[in-house]
């Protein structure tokens, strides 16, 4: 039985809220401040119910924070809620960098011939 810890956890919902295309979007959005669901629905060009059903899920992976002001529902974006995902994607950039470095170095130091030598796949 394969254990997680609670960082693959976090990192598990933030990457599956995110997921959708109208989820990253309006994370897009809120990076430039707070807005009105029915600013969401206008920037995404969706209806209110389906940005309150997205939302849902961006409030349930604690990506974002919603208050009343007056009669209107206001939209937060919470800053500190994808930096475990942040971090695995940088960590995992980095490895594949330093691959792709060790795999580019391998390749210059083969001696050309060795490379023409061999028959296309």
């Amino acid at each position: 039985m394969v254990k997680y810890n609670v960082w693959d956890r976090s990192v598990d919902v933030a990457a599956s809220a995110i997921a959708s295309a109208p989820r990253r979007r309006m994370v897009e959005r809120l990076a430039h401040g707070p807005a009105s669901m029915s600013g969401l629905a206008e920037h995404l060009e969706i209806t209110l119910p389906g940005v309150d059903k997205h939302l849902r899920v961006l409030l349930d992976a604690g990506i974002v924070a919603k208050s009343k002001r007056g009669r209107s529902t206001v939209v937060t974006l919470n800053p500190g809620s994808l930096h475990e995902l942040a971090t695995w994607a940088m960590s995992t950039r980095l490895m594949w960098a330093g691959m792709l470095d060790r795999y580019a170095d391998t390749v210059a130091d083969r001696p050309s011939e060795d490379l023409e030598d061999q028959e296309p796949r």
